[in-house]
């Protein structure tokens, strides 16, 4: 069977600095008097699609089964002691951002979009035959021969997920000449196609950066370059027929036998290793209303991200 995480999508904003706007707007609030300072700020309202590809390890903190029968005696949803071990997770996720600056320091936006992924544990199955009696003990004696030959030892299960993501975020953003930082937050949740269950992430994700200028095919253009660090808070459960999961071919004849009528059930707790990993990223603007961006994560996580964004 299959778990994952979603990853979570990471969203930037364009910037604390963009090509100038002379036209009086009601957003951002406070705008007009940041230009007269001489501040240069984005223009209000963006749009945007974004890809995140993004591979990490996973911690699994339980499986469970229930539901399972052999004719008509029901199995303790105990019986089975899985070992999960080393566990990796790979999502990917297509979103849409619509984002608005309300103070040329505050942006808020929200996402919606579709993740798929899977991840792949090396477990293992056993049971304690000493802890039954009649049936139920036949049972555990047969998963523990087999384990202790080898059969049920690091099976690779695979759990594969789909949904559709939404969620909500707000960076602050500030600079000084070319220099500029920015802090970004934001809770997403997955809610599967399939399975039971959901994803909910909270992502923070601070940058520092440079932001260079010069003269591009459509006039004056910037790019800016940035380093960072993104934190995850992820909780993820699954849930849902084992007649959905595609088990290994050392499990389907015990999940064959014990599931006959199809009523067993799975349930999967798990969260990141580790919820902490660097960024690097750049965003080449070609015009004040038009920008492309690239982001690199690695060390504990590693990912990329890529967007194209509408400003006006």
């Amino acid at each position: 069977m299959r778990w994952t995480n979603t990853v979570v999508p990471l969203l930037l904003v364009s910037g604390v600095a963009c090509a100038a706007d002379s036209e009086e707007r009601t957003f951002p609030i406070w705008g007009d008097e940041a230009r007269a300072r001489g501040y240069s700020i984005p223009l209000p309202f963006g749009i945007g699609i974004n890809y995140m590809n993004m591979r990490q390890n996973i911690d699994v903190d339980s499986i469970g089964f229930s539901g399972l029968a052999l004719g008509n005696h029901t199995i303790p949803t105990d019986m089975f002691n899985i070992d999960a071990g080393h566990t990796r997770e790979q999502s990917k996720t297509e979103n849409l951002r619509l984002d608005m600056w309300v103070f040329p320091f505050l942006n808020v936006y929200g996402i919606v979009g579709h993740t798929r992924g899977s991840s792949v544990s090396n477990v293992s199955v056993d049971a304690d035959p000493s802890r039954y009696t009649g049936v139920d003990r036949l049972i555990a004696s047969s998963v523990h021969q087999l384990y202790q030959s080898g059969d049920l030892q690091d099976i690779d299960f695979v759990l594969d997920f789909k949904g559709t993501t939404w969620g909500t975020g707000i960076t602050l953003a500030g600079g000084y000449q070319n220099w500029f930082a920015l802090v970004d937050t934001n809770y997403t949740r997955t809610d599967f196609d399939i399975l039971d269950g959901k994803i909910s992430a909270l992502t923070v994700s601070p940058r520092v950066g440079y932001r260079f200028s010069f003269q591009g095919p459509a006039g004056q253009s910037h790019l800016g370059v940035w380093l960072g660090t993104m934190y995850q808070d992820v909780q993820q459960e699954f849930r849902g027929s084992l007649a959905d999961l595609h088990m290994p071919a050392a499990l389907q004849p015990l999940i064959n036998a014990v599931n006959q009528d199809g009523d067993g059930r799975f349930d999967v707790k798990q969260k990141l290793t580790s919820p902490w990993n660097m960024l690097i990223g750049t965003q080449f603007e070609m015009t004040q209303n038009f920008n492309l961006l690239t982001e690199f994560g690695f060390n504990q996580r590693n990912s990329f991200f890529v967007a194209g964004e509408y400003r006006f």
